[in-house]
């Protein structure tokens, strides 16, 4: 029989799939089922009576979206990340909506959960608050970011993205909005929504002037609801009970969006690039990284929701100050 220690390699991976697994479900059923081998089987690999082999690793790596590099992390400084390539792919961009949904999902199945989200701009769960503006960020990301052929030298008008991108994003905006979390925002970060209704404005690709109106009016209505969540210190879907809520201004400059996650005994981090994707890590020495430098964050930023009253109206009165001017921008022209 194999002699088992505390550092062996099978039983610091057994640690890291059992740490991704929501209570109250069988680990062993699932294994089972995923290999194709008796329960009996799977429960002789957890204890680590039988080796997995590198097909059965590759099988739940890829499942459970496990990255061995969360199981040794401890043991180097190169960090190992997960992403999906959206370039000039509109199959990529609905598998990489769907992954964030899946994600979040995920995330939501546990008891204990918490996402911390630093906002360089206006979190793309957010920008699928309502119809009309996942309508306008799907069709700029599709045109002016990700080049997908099907969007080049088309106009926006609300209908233009397909139905099942929009269920995509609706069924991310729910996910999120029933997760506890912290978000931190400074005085920039509406900015970037407003600068793109305005340059597809001046640049002719909107069908209809009322149309980009129409967006900047939902961002307000929007601002208004976030304005609702940080008093109340509870995040508000309508359908049912929304994650607690935290809402900081910080006046450092962020420098990019970065998202910090705690699923039970799980911990990730998310870091744009290229505008709207993410490189996705476990890695433990990384994620602690990520972690100390949000908690520094929060504590240089002022606490904005709750019982801070004016700190929030004034945060807010600039925000609306801004999003009237935009629309003031274009009623003018």
């Amino acid at each position: 029989m194999k002699v088992k220690t505390a550092e062996s390699i099978q039983e610091e991976f057994v640690k890291v799939l059992k740490g991704m697994i929501p209570a109250g479900i069988s680990i062993a059923d699932d294994l089972a089922d995923l290999l194709q081998v008796s329960t009996d089987s799977a429960y002789r690999r957890l204890r680590s009576e039988t080796d997995f082999t590198l097909e059965e690793i590759y099988k739940i790596c890829n499942k459970y979206n496990i990255s061995l590099d969360s199981v040794f992390s401890y043991k180097s400084d190169t960090v190992t990340c997960n992403y999906t390539s959206l370039t000039d792919s509109e199959p990529n961009w609905e598998k990489y909506l769907g992954n964030i949904h899946e994600q979040l999902k995920w995330i939501n199945s546990f008891e204990e959960k918490k996402i911390v989200y630093a906002a360089e701009e206006m979190p793309i769960m957010h920008s699928f608050f309502d119809q009309e503006i996942t309508a306008f960020k799907l069709f700029y990301w599709q045109r002016s970011v990700l080049n997908i052929k099907e969007f080049q030298g088309k106009k926006f008008t609300f209908d233009i993205v397909p139905q099942r991108l929009m269920d995509i994003a609706k069924g991310i905006n729910e996910e999120y909005m029933s997760i506890p979390g912290v978000e931190i925002w400074t005085n920039e970060t509406i900015q970037t929504v407003l600068k793109q209704v305005e340059f597809y404005y001046e640049s002719g690709a909107f069908a209809h002037k009322q149309d980009a109106i129409r967006i900047l009016e939902r961002v307000k209505l929007f601002a208004e609801n976030l304005n609702r969540y940080a008093e109340n210190e509870r995040k508000d879907n309508g359908k049912k009970e929304g994650g607690h809520f935290q809402l900081y201004n910080s006046d450092l400059v962020i420098g990019t969006n970065c998202i910090y996650v705690n699923a039970g005994d799980n911990k990730m981090a998310y870091i744009s690039f290229n505008t709207m994707n993410s490189l996705t890590t476990a890695n433990k020495v990384f994620c602690n990284e990520i972690d100390y430098w949000m908690k520094n964050l929060v504590k240089k930023s002022s606490l904005i929701s709750g019982s801070a009253e004016k700190q929030r109206f004034q945060f807010f009165k600039n925000m609306n100050r801004q999003i009237d001017e935009s629309i003031e921008k274009i009623e003018r022209s």
